[in-house]
């Protein structure tokens, strides 16, 4: 995204500061939506508006500080959400706020269409119920990645992920303890960029509840249009549930991009298509 500074030099004579800048960077989307519904409209119109501020700071002893917040908009309404402050060194950093689990930062997988129909949300069911926490710490060493977060708000989900890349393949682990649920959940993750061809595949695996969650994306390029294809299941027991779909980006240039995406999810038919705006 584009930031726009709207304080930088100015601050580094103020006393206690060795450099600090605030800059603002935004999204937004327009398109439409459709679900096959029993009632009403299987069309939607949606929009909606990302906020993002960013402020940073650096010690006369050199450690970084800074806080982020997004203030959105949308159709429904708006929110202030995912805000947090953080300071940063040779030891990582350390965020405290809306940071969500370790294990959704480093571990997530991508969706598909405009504003995503869903063939994620499958693979991921056992990461989002867990994707909680207001502390995260994330360090990297070399080639090694590691994050840990914490919910210290009645939950008290624990959540690790360790990362490691080998040149055009990376590979990570993933581990939820569900704190007061008393539960665990275990995560492989394996991905691969070759040439234009990306892939990335999520195996999650709960035995306290009998549940097990996998999921694959894939990405070809060809110059400015990215084709994608996805599928994810989920079995809870003998029951299982299973989504996939075709989604194709076309960079319009100037931070702005037309994505569309249909598939099946759950047994219903989702598509969206609309346009992206960067700012």
């Amino acid at each position: 995204m584009k930031k726009i500074l709207l304080a930088s030099s100015a601050l580094v004579a103020s006393a206690g500061f060795a450099a600090a800048d605030i800059s603002f960077s935004g999204e937004a989307g327009i398109g439409f939506k459709y679900m096959d519904v029993a009632v009403g409209d299987d069309w939607t119109l949606d929009h909606y508006l990302t906020l993002s501020v960013a402020m940073t700071g650096e010690t006369d002893g050199g450690l970084g500080f800074g806080a982020e917040v997004d203030i959105t908009s949308t159709a429904g309404g708006g929110a202030v959400d995912d805000s947090s402050a953080y300071i940063e060194g040779g030891f990582g950093k350390f965020s405290v706020g809306a940071v969500g689990s370790a294990v959704d930062a480093k571990l997530g997988l991508s969706d598909i269409g405009y504003g995503g129909i869903g063939t994620d949300n499958l693979a991921e069911t056992l990461v989002d119920i867990a994707d909680q926490g207001n502390m995260m710490y994330e360090g990297t060493f070399g080639d090694f990645g590691i994050a840990v977060s914490h919910d210290f708000n009645g939950t008290d989900i624990t959540s690790i992920a360790a990362t490691y890349s080998m040149g055009d393949f990376n590979v990570g682990l993933g581990y939820d303890d569900w704190g007061v649920v008393n539960a665990s959940t275990y995560h492989v993750k394996a991905g691969a960029n070759i040439a234009d061809f990306s892939v990335n595949a999520l195996y999650s695996r709960n035995s306290d509840i009998d549940t097990t969650a996998y999921g694959i994306h894939g990405a070809y390029t060809m110059g400015a249009v990215v084709v994608s294809a996805a599928y994810s299941k989920l079995e809870v027991g003998a029951a299982s549930t299973d989504a996939y779909g075709l989604g194709v980006a076309y960079d319009l240039g100037g931070g702005a991009t037309f994505k569309a995406g249909v598939g099946e999810v759950g047994g219903a038919t989702k598509a969206d298509l609309g346009i992206i705006m960067l700012f």
